[in-house]
């Protein structure tokens, strides 16, 4: 029988080679081409936990086969999802459950847990969001309205059960920090506010990203109670900040679009012969309104109707009596009362307001119509999945152009270069160019379009297909490692942990890991029944935890271990059944408080 050191060695040299031999075992392929034939069809809780064959499958790819049958347990893991740093995966110490809630995202993706893909779902919701919430530096009606409703009525918010049930409110509020009140889930927010600030342990202080805190500081019901909404900070802070709000602020459409409209209205404006054919016409009425200063979407037709009816010739018109002169001189350009069916065949019409549309216009150019929005937004979903690179975005102007407004970013004038470094470098280091940004819609776009982590995969994957599968070939190939030399799968988990590992607390929350190092220290096992904090303390003081991230250190660390347990257990007479360290590999058996939680569940 070959030695441990060998066995590991035939297997870890090419983990690629020796996953696809798992992949060739008839049981194996049978369950993986069920599993993805399937999991798509997923669309509840309950659709998950009633198919057991497919349950069964994504239990173990996570190494938690041994606790497939405790399925009140899951739902209550799955319902309470991940966002909230105290829902029930979160709070176990066996981190594998937040990783499998994480996958299985019902609490945050609902029906498209199992296919949701940033790039695909999320990015073209942000799109929807950038047109409908705020405004551009020149102030648009819609943030207008929202400011004038939030400051009209904050100063009646007395508490968060106040706040919680104005949506427009909180919705205006939230996104001055760069929050989304319709993704963010209810009960999310609410602990948040509950927390407050004062404690550093609070739940919006132990999250990296400090929006939350932010938001909270300024609506900390806790500390001000109902005082607080008559703060400056919420007074005057929260307005100040709403068009700044991190990655909720609206680009100016692309030149694109106002070439699409500029094109239109030429092709179409000497057709209109009266006032009725213009009103008929949203996207001409809109393209001549915003010429002139006025969004048609949100002027009632009956007033823009009284106006181009009672024309500019009369100093008592309608248009003439305001002090506001958008009006009149919209009117002036299309003076039907005047001109009648030749207004349109007039040069102020055909050249002047196509120009001042496109190079004057003070409105910063109307948002993106519903066409225009539908159409880029279909024109996406058609061609995203073909992405395989950042060089194909980049290189798709109009894909491009739409992920980045997607995100508050001007397309227009953001260096490309700075985009490429900010894709290229993605969100898992910490002192990545997307990371270090100031605004957050950078680490926006790298995560919906992370080709840094996910490659060619970036605008397809979904953790609950193939991720899944591939957790699932390397969970059995451990396994059947272990059926022959439980060392060589000790060494596969620690192979496949190690990247993980940040602190020595971490290994010795693990028995498998904390085994590892012990044998290769030379330790007896008598050793894992000292405080913890001197298993700790030892651990560093012989090994640097950071080695685990090398992989060069890693495999003569692994090399050491190999050999240790083949000292330990001479293969001539290796026990072949499985050790207890594996019937659940992160942690050995069920904890009592799991227990007692698992008793008080029925399914």
């Amino acid at each position: 029988m070959l030695s441990t050191y060998i066995s590991y060695q035939l297997i870890a040299k090419d983990i690629p080679k020796s996953i696809a031999r798992i992949e060739q075992q008839p049981t194996v392929d049978r369950d993986t081409q069920y599993y993805l034939a399937n999991i798509t069809k997923v669309k509840s809780i309950d659709d998950f936990v009633k198919n057991d064959r497919l349950f069964k499958y994504a239990m173990k790819a996570y190494g938690l086969e041994n606790m497939d049958y405790a399925k009140a347990f899951m739902v209550k893991a799955l319902k309470e999802g991940v966002s909230n740093p105290d829902s029930f995966a979160n709070k176990l110490t066996d981190k594998r459950y937040a990783q499998f809630v994480a996958a299985f995202n019902f609490a945050a993706n609902g029906a498209d847990a199992t296919v949701y893909n940033k790039a695909q779902q999320l990015v073209p919701k942000n799109y929807a969001l950038q047109v409908q919430i705020g405004a551009s530096q020149t102030g648009l009606a819609y943030y207008q309205s929202e400011t004038a409703y939030y400051a009209t009525n904050i100063s009646k918010v007395k508490s968060i059960d106040d706040l919680m049930g104005d949506s427009r409110l909180l919705t205006y509020a939230m996104a001055a920090f760069g929050l989304d009140a319709e993704t963010e889930p209810a009960a999310t927010v609410r602990a948040m506010l509950e927390g407050g600030v004062s404690d550093p342990n609070s739940p919006a202080n132990k999250l990296t990203d400090k929006s939350y805190a932010n938001f909270v500081a300024a609506f900390d019901f806790t500390q001000y109670g109902d005082q607080t909404t008559t703060r400056d900070k919420v007074q005057q802070g929260v307005p100040a900040g709403y068009v700044a709000g991190t990655g909720l602020k609206l680009v100016e459409p692309s030149a694109q679009y106002i070439k699409s409209e500029a094109d239109y209205y030429a092709a179409n404006i000497s057709k209109v012969k009266s006032i009725d054919d213009l009103m008929a016409d949203k996207r001409l009425l809109t393209f001549a309104m915003a010429s002139y200063g006025l969004d048609a979407t949100t002027e009632k037709p009956q007033q823009i109707r009284a106006m181009l009816e009672g024309g500019v010739s009369d100093p008592g018109s309608p248009a003439n009596q305001l002090t506001d002169k958008r009006y009149a001189n919209f009117v002036t350009a299309f003076d039907f009362a005047q001109y009648g069916d030749q207004t349109t065949s007039r040069d102020v019409v055909l050249k002047d307001t196509p120009k001042i549309y496109t190079t004057e216009s003070p409105l910063g150019l109307i948002p993106p119509n519903a066409d225009y929005i539908a159409s880029e937004t279909a024109y996406y979903l058609a061609n995203v999945t073909n992405v395989k690179s950042i060089d194909d975005l980049m290189a798709n102007s109009r894909l491009y152009n739409y992920a980045l407004s997607a995100y508050g970013l001007d397309p227009a004038t953001q260096s490309k270069d700075l985009i490429r470094s900010v894709l290229a470098g993605g969100v898992r280091d910490p002192d990545s160019v997307a990371n270090k940004m100031t605004n957050k819609a950078y680490a926006g776009l790298a995560t919906a379009f992370n080709f840094e982590q996910y490659g060619e995969n970036a605008t397809t994957i979904n953790p609950a297909q193939q991720p899944t599968v591939d957790m699932y070939m390397r969970q059995t190939l451990e396994e059947d490692a272990g059926k022959t030399n439980e060392g060589v799968r000790l060494a596969l988990y620690f192979q496949r942990k190690a990247p993980d590992i940040t602190s020595w607390y971490d290994v010795l929350a693990d028995t498998a890991l904390a085994s590892v190092v012990r044998t290769a220290l030379g330790l007896p096992d008598s050793f894992a029944t000292a405080d913890i904090d001197k298993q700790a303390q030892l651990f560093e003081q012989k090994l640097d935890i950071k080695d685990f991230t090398d992989p060069d250190k890693l495999t003569k660390f692994l090399t050491r271990f190999t050999s240790m347990y083949e000292i330990n257990h001479p293969t001539s007479t290796a026990v072949t059944s499985v050790s207890v360290l594996f019937a659940q590999p992160t942690s050995v058996g069920i904890s009592t408080d799991l227990m007692m939680a698992m008793q008080q569940l029925k399914f």
